[in-house]
């Protein structure tokens, strides 16, 4: 008897580490998401105005081209 009860209680053990590994996984994945969202951010920041004369570079040779 004592023997069932000690293998259900692995099995169960088991089973609850293997679904901590599977929420833990998509945890990490919304992390490294949100790093890389900031990182983009942030060089955004540092190179507004360089983008900033860019797209409007690329706006005025557009409207150029069109009309």
């Amino acid at each position: 008897m004592l023997k069932k009860v000690k293998n259900m209680m692995i099995s169960k053990a088991v089973k609850v580490a293997e679904v901590f590994t599977k929420e833990e996984k998509g945890a990490s994945d919304i992390v490294a998401i949100i790093v890389i969202i900031a990182i983009i951010l942030v060089v955004a920041a540092i190179f507004r105005e360089q983008l900033t004369a860019a797209v409007t570079t690329v706006f005025e040779n557009l409207t150029d081209f069109i009309g």
